[in-house]
């Protein structure tokens, strides 16, 4: 950590930016006013800039600030794409505001990240972890207090043995939405990192798997899964087959991936979707009735070019009559950013996810820091398919969190002359 050279330095600022980050994350637990984790964002930040100012530190600043760019660009894209729209259909000024204030909470949220990491490097990645420990830990304690804890240790066990078939009041309150998914990000991430100091991360992947199960959302295990395979089996193809396939492969997974989520728009629009869940029993909880309410506003072709970012919160929000179930969302990000920002816009978005980004990461750091991204792709889009987490803050956050420890921890032992391979295990 070279922002603090003074050690009393080093850990008050360490518990400064836990407690900060604490109340962050105990605003994601529904415990605290949602604007707060947004200011604390842009104090952090603050913080940042005065450590630059005190003593710069210009190229670890430069690493900050490419990244700031590679993960804000979308969100900048999906603005001016709907500024457009705003203009040309002569939309009101608190429409326009409404729809642009997830962007500016998104920006908050990156300055966050690059802040973090530019005061204390790939330990912010740690810190982080604790924060979110100590806020899930305070909601564990209170649930515990209100219901009993053998009751609550109780239920805990049966979800897990049950597959969540079996979930009782107690452990039902556990289920923080915005959190489990920020959690499943740090299981993705210690069961595929190899730390370069050689530290044993057990006892941080103990802690990301409970309170990633305590949650228990059956669509992010899956995801998690499917990500850490998807991570071992590029990594033996690289040490089989060498880097020099690996652009292309990068490519081909793109072509593929937009081809199928195109086609998983296709079988929703269609009914099919539905029909196939109703005919095997398949409980989609109202989703089939919020993709149906909206299924006559888009179409799937070249010509439709979106209504605008935050488009179905703001038309959601003002036909509630007669309809018994919140439909400001559809619990399919895929599905809201096509509606919201068309068939172009869409389309530019997942190849920027899936192809340009991995392809910068594999130019600017080497194959492990591609993918590590792609094996996050795996995991943030298997959230995606039945849920609204394009804006969820835990999730956002540490993603992008880890993806930059990571690649910085590439940087300085790459500096240092160590080399280590994307196939040594």
């Amino acid at each position: 950590m070279k922002t603090f050279r003074s050690r009393w330095i080093r850990y008050g600022s360490a518990a400064l930016y836990i407690l900060l980050s604490f109340l962050s994350f105990y605003c994601a637990c529904y415990k605290l006013p949602v604007g707060l984790k947004y200011g604390i964002n842009l104090v952090v930040f603050a913080w940042a800039c005065a450590a630059f100012f005190v003593s710069p530190q210009f190229e670890h600043a430069l690493f900050c600030l490419r990244f700031f760019v590679l993960f804000f660009f979308p969100y900048l894209m999906f603005w001016m794409w709907s500024a457009g729209i705003w203009i040309t259909e002569f939309q009101s000024w608190p429409y326009i505001l409404r729809g642009s204030q997830n962007i500016i909470y998104m920006l908050t949220n990156l300055l966050y990240v690059i802040g973090a990491v530019y005061l204390f490097d790939e330990d912010a990645t740690t810190y982080t972890l604790i924060s979110m420990a100590f806020a899930n830990f305070a909601v564990f304690v209170q649930v515990g207090l209100r219901t009993g804890f053998p009751r609550l240790i109780s239920e805990y066990i049966t979800l897990l043995l049950t597959f969540a078939d079996d979930t009782g009041g107690a452990v039902r309150q556990m289920e923080l939405h915005d959190m489990v998914y920020g959690w499943g990000t740090y299981v993705v991430y210690y069961m595929i990192h190899r730390s370069f100091k050689g530290e044993k991360d057990i006892w941080k992947f103990i802690i990301s798997i409970f309170f990633f199960t305590l949650a228990m959302k059956r669509v992010a295990i899956p995801g998690a899964m499917g990500a850490v395979m998807f991570y071992w089996v590029m990594k033996w193809f690289v040490k089989r087959f060498g880097t020099r396939p690996l652009r292309g492969i990068i490519t081909l997974i793109t072509v593929v991936s937009i081809a199928g989520l195109f086609g998983y728009l296709m079988i929703i629009r269609s009914g099919l979707f539905i029909e196939l869940a109703e005919r095997y029993d398949v409980d989609l909880m109202s989703r089939d009735r919020l993709w149906t309410f909206y299924q006559d506003i888009y179409w799937l072709s070249p010509t439709y070019l979106g209504k605008g970012i935050r488009y179905i919160y703001n038309y959601g929000s003002t036909h509630m009559e007669n309809i018994d179930i919140p439909i400001a969302v559809v619990h399919n990000v895929f599905l809201e950013l096509y509606i919201e920002t068309g068939f172009w816009c869409w389309i530019v978005w997942l190849f920027y996810e899936l192809s340009f980004r991995v392809k910068r990461l594999l130019e600017m750091f080497d194959a492990e820091a591609a993918l590590g991204m792609m094996a996050m792709n795996v995991y943030v889009f298997s959230t995606y398919l039945t849920d609204n987490t394009s804006f969820y803050f835990p999730i956002n956050v540490t993603y992008r969190l880890v993806m930059m420890t990571w690649c910085y921890e590439i940087l300085r032992y790459r500096q240092k002359k160590v080399v280590v391979p994307v196939y040594d295990d």
